[in-house]
C-alpha cells in the first residue's frame, strides 16, 4: 500500500475498493472496547485547536498547546462528568487503522471532529466513521476568527458541505471558540450535550 501511496482510508477506497470493503467488514465485526464512564474522543487535524478545546472543557491547562502537532499518541484526561481523549491529528492514516484502534473508536460515547474553515479538512476521517457506522459531531472551532457579517454564510457553508460530501453520521454541528468559550451560545449547548444534560 505504501508503494501506491495509499496513506488514508479515502485513498484506499478510491484505489482498492476490495481492500476498503474488507477493512470495513473487519471493523463492523470488531467489538467495541469496554470503556467505563462518559468517553469523548477529540479528532482533528493539526492546528484545529484540540488541546485548547480540551483545556477549556476541563477548566484547566492540562494539555500542551502550540503550533504544530502536539498530540503524538492517544491520551486521556479525566474530568468530573467525562473522560476526554486527545487523538493524533492524522487519524485516518493507514498506520492507525488497526482493529484495536477501531475498537477504541467504537467504545467512545461521543466523537467530536474538529474543523476550522471547511468540512473538507477532515472528510476522509468522517467517511471512515460513516463506513464503520459510527456517529459523530462536527465542531467548527475558532469561530471567533470568522468576521461577524460572514458567520451566517459560514454556518450555511458547513451545512452545504455536509450535504455535498454525502456525510451520513453527523449528529450535531457546533460553532464555537475554545479560546473564548462564552462568546457563542453553541458552547453551552455542546457542553450540556456532552455531559448528558441534553441529547
Amino acid at each position: 500500500m505504501k508503494k501506491k501511496k495509499l496513506d488514508s482510508f479515502e485513498a484506499l477506497a478510491k484505489h482498492d475498493k476490495q481492500a476498503a470493503a474488507a477493512l470495513v467488514e473487519l471493523a463492523h465485526n470488531t467489538k467495541a472496547q469496554p470503556l467505563e464512564g462518559n468517553n469523548i474522543g477529540l479528532f482533528g487535524l493539526t492546528s484545529t485547536g484540540k488541546s485548547t478545546m480540551l483545556n477549556s472543557l476541563i477548566g484547566s491547562k492540562v494539555a500542551a498547546t502550540g503550533s504544530g502537532e502536539t498530540t503524538m499518541e492517544i491520551k486521556s484526561y479525566s474530568a468530573q462528568k467525562f473522560i476526554l481523549w486527545d487523538i493524533p491529528g492524522r487519524n485516518d492514516e493507514m498506520s492507525y487503522l488497526s482493529m484495536n484502534y477501531i475498537s477504541f473508536w467504537k467504545g467512545l460515547t461521543r466523537r467530536l471532529v474538529l474543523i476550522t474553515t471547511t468540512v473538507k479538512e477532515n472528510t476522509s476521517m468522517m467517511k471512515l466513521l460513516d463506513a464503520i457506522g459510527l456517529h459523530y459531531d462536527i465542531v467548527a472551532n475558532k469561530f471567533d476568527q470568522v468576521d461577524e457579517e460572514d458567520q451566517d454564510k459560514f454556518r450555511n457553508q458547513i451545512k452545504a458541505e455536509i450535504s455535498t460530501t454525502g456525510l451520513k453520521g453527523v449528529d450535531h454541528v457546533f460553532l464555537v471558540s475554545a479560546k473564548n468559550p462564552k462568546m457563542f451560545p453553541d458552547w453551552l449547548t455542546m457542553v450540556d450535550y456532552l455531559t448528558g444534560s441534553t441529547n
